[in-house]
């Protein structure tokens, strides 16, 4: 059962509807066979489906090809952040589209409701568009009308719909990149000719002639919702792509009669939660292949091997995703020995294609002699689209033996400062605090956090450690450490929740065989709250936490954590092993979805999302002992999810 709670600003993704996402994208019937093709392979070739009362269904054959997705740069009134890379992609088989959107009339001949009657706006003539329909309800049309026809209908992917609304054009309209807007009212429905007038309303479809390809009302009239949750493009190219396996929001395409004319154009896309209905959303259907977006198996490859480049052992990763998509893997470079201490290098691997292949190693700090370069933990700052990485030096571990240093890029990674010792910019300083490992987050604020861990300078033993954050209100000018969480613990990762507070889930070292978990409502300042939660189990060990989303309106759908899960067994036995990832959808209260990634020994973790919806992991392994390697494995929400 489709199951929502709503919240003030979106809703909740629960773990029904992450279940049913997973099964396939397609809303209809598995062996319900698609429309056959038109008999040639130029577009435009129609056909009619008629429904009950004498109703009928016109398409339009849209032959497969490949076109450029998303806007060009520089494009006028684009809206980069949500339309870029342009990007090729390929549809690998033909489909029969809509010639309209889905009317009144078409509707009540196959629901028999109504959801319009007596709603403002909605239009009275039975050709305009169906409208107060949500995205559930207009995937139920398609699989009503599935059964009424004998054929395969389902709501069309976003990249089938541009593909089909270009018809074969790179212009900002399919009618030409009107930059003045001269000739926009002659082919769409929009604020100027619709919203702006007496009649405030969507129009009948087909009034504006069609585009090239024999499709009407492309643009404007109503948003047209596809069938892909809501995501960033990745920018590679891709064939038959159906969009992340699970989201919070759904795309709407084309713009509409209350829209601007900007937002009409052929690569704007819109999102917006599945349960919204209003007058200026409607949709269109298509018959074609099914669309399943497969779970996979992760995909997971070497990034630092322990014995190459003379390095006895790598540890300790942390990874993020620089502001251009580029992946940046850091870790420690042990040259001498396994131990802590033994004389250690900063180094860095980058990734282009979304962790399939790395670059070559980067030597960031160069070890000398005794000195141990440790726990990198690093942190986007957005306004200024910086990456920073903190990290100690330390001759010998234990407190008033460590250096604090932030070094900094801003050409995603490719260049580095020197490191700064930032030391005495650091208010309430404590030169036993330890960084990380893993990353740091930037809330809402703009405040940076770097989670960690500090004990008091005359505390020796690491059992009497407090976790708690580094933050910085002014780009990581200036830092402050926050008080200690209240209860013995060490290392640390960091979320911000959907009210603003700072979630800090830390490693606990009291033989709870479990996690620790802090909250802050200042943002790490203080801890107005702290219990152990028992569903995490651990044999202690740094774990990982993020927020797996879409981007900052929409994204704050699940937490995702990942840790060795060799729980009941770490006491008396040294080795970590089952790494397992969890994924939680209602702030870590609960953690319902549960999948083993790695069987054997493991260790640290470090996780992100990716731009095209997966989830990368970068995890210490081997398997005979957990210091290995240290591998990166992607996956996506329908592997997480898929429990069978």
């Amino acid at each position: 059962m489709f199951q929502v709670k709503r919240t003030v600003r979106g809703f909740t993704v629960g773990l029904s509807v992450l279940m049913l996402a997973t099964r396939a994208l397609s809303q209809t019937p598995a062996d319900t066979p698609p429309l056959k093709p038109a008999t040639g392979a130029n577009p435009g070739e129609h056909t009619t489906i008629k429904l009950p009362g004498g109703v009928s269904l016109e398409l339009v054959w849209i032959p497969a090809g490949t076109f450029l997705m998303g806007q060009r740069d520089g494009e006028q009134d684009a809206y980069p952040n949500k339309e870029t890379p342009q990007h090729p992609v390929t549809l690998s088989s033909g489909y029969w589209m809509g010639k309209f959107e889905v009317t009144k009339e078409q509707w009540k001949a196959v629901m028999g409701t109504a959801p319009w009657e007596g709603r403002p706006s909605a239009g009275e003539d039975l050709k305009t568009p169906a409208n107060y329909v949500d995205w559930s309800s207009a995937a139920a049309f398609a699989e009503a009308l599935t059964k009424v026809a004998g054929v395969n209908f389902r709501l069309p992917t976003e990249a089938e719909w541009e593909y089909a609304c270009r018809a074969g054009t790179t212009t900002r309209f399919y009618w030409g990149d009107d930059p003045t807007y001269d000739a926009i009212d002659g082919h769409a429905w929009w604020r100027g000719n619709a919203a702006n007038t007496e009649l405030k309303c969507p129009r009948s479809v087909g009034q504006k002639p069609p585009n090239p390809w024999g499709l009407c009302d492309m643009s404007g009239n109503v948003s047209e919702w596809c069938q892909d949750w809501h995501s960033f493009y990745f920018g590679g190219p891709a064939t038959d792509p159906a969009g992340p396996a699970i989201a919070s929001h759904r795309v709407l395409r084309g713009g509409s009669w209350i829209t601007i004319g900007g937002q009409c154009r052929s690569s704007r896309r819109y999102h917006e939660e599945p349960l919204m209905a209003r007058s200026d959303i409607g949709f269109r259907v298509t018959s074609g292949n099914p669309v399943v977006r497969q779970p996979g198996v992760p995909e997971i490859v070497d990034v630092f091997v322990a014995g190459s480049e003379g390095v006895n052992t790598y540890r300790i990763p942390s990874m993020l995703l620089a502001p251009d998509g580029t992946l940046l893997a850091f870790c420690e470079a042990r040259k001498e020995s396994q131990d802590d201490a033994s004389p250690t290098d900063m180094v860095l691997r980058r990734s282009v294609d979304g962790g399939r292949s790395w670059l070559p190693t980067q030597v960031l700090v160069h070890g000398i002699g005794n000195e141990a370069l440790m726990n990198p933990c690093a942190v986007v700052d957005r306004a200024t689209n910086t990456v920073l990485l903190a990290c100690m030096k330390a001759n010998k571990i234990g407190p008033n033996r460590n250096q604090h240093f932030l070094l900094l890029s801003q050409d995603n990674g490719q260049t580095w400062s020197e490191p700064m010792d930032i030391g005495d910019r650091i208010a309430n300083y404590n030169d036993s605090f330890v960084p990380g490992p893993g990353v740091g987050i930037q809330m809402q604020s703009g405040r940076l956090v770097i989670p960690g861990y500090a004990g008091t300078p005359d505390e020796v033993l690491e059992e009497n450690f407090y976790s708690r954050v580094l933050y910085s209100d002014d780009h990581g000018q200036n830092w402050t450490l926050g008080a200690p969480v209240p209860q013995f613990s060490d290392e640390s990762q960091a979320v911000e929740l959907r009210d603003g507070s700072l979630m800090l889930n830390v490693r606990g070292n009291m033989g709870m065989s479990c996690r620790g978990v802090a909250i802050s409502e200042n943002g790490g300042e203080t801890w107005s709250r702290f219990y152990w939660d028992r569903a995490l189990k651990e044999c202690p060990c740094e774990a990982s936490l993020i927020r797996y989303g879409c981007d900052e309106k929409d994204g704050k759908n699940a937490l995702l954590f990942a840790n060795p899960d060799n729980s009941g067994e770490c006491y008396g036995i040294l080795e970590r092993t089952k790494m397992t990832v969890r994924a939680s959808f209602d702030e870590g209260k609960t953690w319902p979805v549960k999948r083993l990634l790695h069987p054997g020994p493991s260790s640290y973790s470090t996780m992100v999302r990716l731009p095209d919806g997966d989830i990368g992991i970068l995890f210490e392994g081997g398997e005979k002992h957990r210091r290995e390697w240290i591998r990166f494995a992607r996956f996506s929400m329908a592997w997480l999810a898929d429990q069978g």
